[in-house]
């Protein structure tokens, strides 16, 4: 396992304020053989400086560090782009924002696949949440039924499934045999996990390391993470994480045509409800103050 490369792929935009901390977390791990890969997706800030600054520091230790310049794109066309530069036995793709927490987590999420066998295409471990003001606590994610199959589950968010990539470590052997071309869908709006992840769980099984090992930092203008405050921004995100699901279950290999009718069907009237609830909710907010004070007249 210690000679086989992990590829970590990050996407970047104006994450020169944050990313040092997760290049810091890299440099630390134990895992010998590391390449990685920040594309950065059209910054305006000091990312291309600070980068350029790490790289003589990854090649001490005997990593590389690349940094690739896209004009601005999103996401999955970063991730996209990246997926054709990795040479890795094994891919990670962490936000620019978060970072490892403990200096043997990709150490730990390659072991976890090895020791799997050929069932498992992915491995994941549990993930803390920090606030970004200083860096405190705030939540950490907990499991109480450890499984292995999780498809239907990363489909559909249940189970308490997450989504966080930097948590998670997947074998591009498994990779290159469920997307072969390596081409993901691309949506500004909808991110690229959905993308990787599915088709491998299709497939494949998921090792779970229970332990508490990579760090999120909940930054409100992020990209993942970020607040969607109108009515037209919000359903312009739910109908992006509609098309991506709906795209990447079609180019899912062995999945039969009534399976991709079923779920295709499913994630359909999800998204449906999902959008007549925002466009109540935006509908009926105005309305709030009014039906306050009628309930206060009817105390009376």
């Amino acid at each position: 396992m210690q000679d086989k490369i992990v590829s970590i792929l990050t996407p970047s935009y104006n994450c020169g304020k944050y990313i040092h901390r997760l290049l810091d977390s890299v440099l630390k791990q134990t895992y010998p053989s590391i390449e990685m890969f920040v594309i950065d997706d059209g910054s305006v800030d000091d990312t291309k400086s600070l980068i350029q600054d790490y790289i003589p520091r990854f090649a001490e230790r005997g990593y590389t560090l690349h940094y690739i310049y896209q004009e601005n794109q999103g996401q999955s066309v970063a991730i996209n782009n990246g997926l054709k530069l990795i040479k890795g036995d094994y891919l990670v793709w962490p936000d620019a924002d978060d970072f490892y927490k403990d200096d043997d987590t990709i150490e730990s999420l390659a072991q976890a696949l090895e020791q799997g066998g050929e069932q498992v295409g992915m491995s994941r471990c549990l993930l803390e949440y920090l606030r970004e003001e200083d860096l405190s606590f705030n939540w950490a994610v907990k499991v109480t039924e450890i499984k292995d199959s999780l498809f239907e589950d990363c489909l559909f968010g249940t189970n308490g499934f997450w989504y966080c990539a930097g948590a998670c470590m997947v074998k591009t052997s498994a990779l290159r045999e469920m997307i072969p071309d390596l081409e993901i869908y691309t949506e500004k709006a909808a991110g690229q996990n959905w993308q990787l992840m599915l088709p491998i769980l299709y497939k494949y099984k998921c090792a779970t390391v229970p332990e508490v090992k990579y760090s999120v930092l909940q930054r409100s203008a992020s990209h993942s993470r970020g607040q969607f405050s109108s009515r037209k921004q919000t359903n312009t995100r739910f109908n992006g994480y509609r098309n991506t699901i709906l795209a990447t279950l079609k180019k899912i290999p062995y999945m039969s045509f009534n399976e991709l009718k079923l779920y295709s069907g499913k994630i359909n009237a999800y998204y449906n409800h999902m959008i007549f609830k925002n466009n109540m909710v935006f509908f009926l907010r105005p309305l709030v103050p009014t039906i306050q004070r009628v309930k206060k007249l009817f105390k009376r």
